[in-house]
């Protein structure tokens, strides 16, 4: 599976197709001098298979031994159509399986062996440069999900009220905790928990695509809303879970001397993760009461009485006219 971050790919690569490809071809090198064309049949076919799905970029794209992988595969391919194909009488190519008595003569099954060995030497060699790396688990994490699947960690429910730039940045921050790239990490987190801060202050405020500068803005913007008591209104919980991760790390972590270790990361992980639910599961609860649909969100101040005092209302609510 591919992931995509920052115009770069990550693919999660399964080494089982090396492990085909060296059995199959071993089968096939074991024979020497004349060989039954019956007895190499199957093997020759499924060494055939394996190389071009290796020639074909599984489980990686070749690099310097391509060439070498493809003359293999030539020689491979020659025997096999010589042998083994037969064209019908209406000029179609078909597989036929050889008669008990046909056989490949040493001079041309040679050809396999040499092609093999110098492919062998030159894969070895790129093997021994390949990027291969070993993730270790990560807790209770299982590093696929953490490095591929990371946003599924939010409620099912909650995942339509949760905007795509906040799951993509959750997903790169899974990502970079898997590769132990800890205080990439926390940048992620920081943008994903300000995506849906982003979603949260719009509906509360009904100021439809507006974004503000900075996490103390919309933290001071939203206690001013609270502070009026509409509803319904931003939980007062969510608001000081936000501000305490502004001050402990999202301020922090800009600061190019800061670095964050594992415990660092995990908290803020943990936190993220939190505070995003907290705020999807408000969203979630305010455009159902309206069924579903989220109108303009605004503020709706009482109206003033004849003596010029505000008449006596219910407490203003967002979207909705005071009776």
């Amino acid at each position: 599976m591919s992931q995509s971050a920052g115009g770069m790919t990550v693919e999660r690569v399964n080494q089982y197709p090396l492990y085909t490809l060296g059995k199959t071809l071993k089968a096939v090198t074991a024979q020497s001098g004349d060989v039954a064309a019956h007895f190499i049949f199957f093997d020759l076919h499924s060494s055939l298979m394996a190389t071009n799905t290796l020639l074909n970029g599984t489980p990686f794209p070749l690099g310097i031994s391509r060439t070498a992988a493809t003359h293999l595969r030539t020689a491979m391919q020659s025997i096999w159509e010589r042998y083994f194909i037969e064209v019908d009488d209406k000029g179609q190519q078909i597989i036929k399986f050889p008669a008990q008595d046909l056989i490949i003569p040493a001079w041309e099954w040679g050809g396999i062996s040499s092609a093999l060995g110098t492919f062998e030497t030159i894969f070895a060699a790129e093997l021994g440069e390949a990027t291969s790396y070993f993730v270790p688990r990560l807790g209770i994490y299982a590093t696929p999900a953490l490095a591929e699947t990371a946003d599924e960690t939010f409620p099912a429910e909650l995942q339509s009220y949760i905007p795509e730039k906040t799951k993509l940045d959750w997903r790169a921050a899974g990502r970079c905790i898997a590769f132990n790239l800890l205080s990439a990490s926390g940048f992620h987190v920081a943008r994903a928990v300000e995506g849906t801060m982003e979603s949260y202050y719009q509906l509360f405020s009904g100021k439809a695509g507006k974004t503000l500068r900075s996490w103390d803005d919309y933290h001071k913007e939203l206690a001013k809303i609270a502070a009026g008591k509409p509803d319904p209104a931003p939980d007062e919980k969510t608001l000081v879970e936000f501000d305490q991760m502004r001050k402990d790390y999202r301020n922090p972590i800009v600061h190019p001397r800061v670095s964050l270790n594992e415990a660092d990361a995990r908290i803020l992980f943990n936190n993220g993760e939190s505070l995003i639910i907290a705020m999807a599961s408000e969203i979630c609860k305010v455009r159902k009461a309206q069924g579903g649909v989220q109108p303009a969100l605004t503020l709706v101040a009482p109206t003033a009485g004849h003596d010029g005092e505000a008449a006596a209302q219910p407490r203003p609510t967002l979207g909705l006219p005071v009776a």
